[in-house]
């Protein structure tokens, strides 16, 4: 019979698994991801943020950090979570197609020198996948953070794009994951644009 400090041991060690490939598989391109950011709000662009379901929460926990704090009192950075107002959201989905929730806001609100951060933990998400295909179309940038092999959204990907994909990780430790890679790159971030502290 499996007890309970069974089940917790098993889901600690796996999000430190997960924690610690990251740390040893995707230094370089997190630190590629969070440049690709940080050049836009450089430029005076924006970031904007999409995902669905507990993807979406992540995008707007990362959202919230940026226009307030992470590790340090400083600006606010312009960071739009797109799936932050329902009643925008069940509109476009009323009235156009509920995939295009993002997409919409991404042709409507973009401009050449922001970039979508795109959340998907199976990279398979309609709504996020059209958002990436807007954002092509606008010519931005796009980090993506994705599961184990990507999704469809790895195949949409170009040159200048940049994929953080999280291998090996059960569901649960895959959102702790993202959650991770998001205050990571919000750090990384702070610290190209704001250096030492305050």
């Amino acid at each position: 019979m499996t007890e309970p400090n069974d089940i917790l041991y098993e889901h600690i060690g796996q999000s430190l698994e997960s924690f610690q490939w990251v740390a040893e598989q995707l230094d370089e391109l997190l630190h590629h991801g969070a440049d690709l950011l940080t050049e836009a709000l450089l430029n005076d662009g924006k970031i904007l943020v999409c995902g669905m379901g507990s993807s979406a929460a992540l995008g707007q926990g990362f959202a919230t950090g940026m226009l307030s704090k992470f590790d340090r009192e400083r600006p606010g950075l312009p960071v739009l979570a797109l799936s932050g107002d329902g009643s925008l959201m069940s509109g476009i989905s009323y009235d156009t197609n509920p995939n295009d929730i993002f997409a919409r806001q991404v042709r409507t609100l973009a401009h050449e020198q922001d970039v979508l951060l795109a959340i998907s933990a199976s990279g398979k998400a309609p709504a996020v996948i059209k958002a990436v295909q807007a954002a092509h179309d606008m010519g931005l940038c796009v980090v993506a953070l994705t599961g184990p092999d990507g999704g469809d959204i790895a195949t949409l990907l170009e040159e200048n794009d940049v994929e953080l994909s999280v291998s090996g990780a059960t569901n649960t430790s895959l959102q702790l994951t993202h959650h991770l890679i998001l205050n990571c790159l919000g750090a990384l971030i702070e610290h190209q644009l704001f250096g030492g502290e305050l």
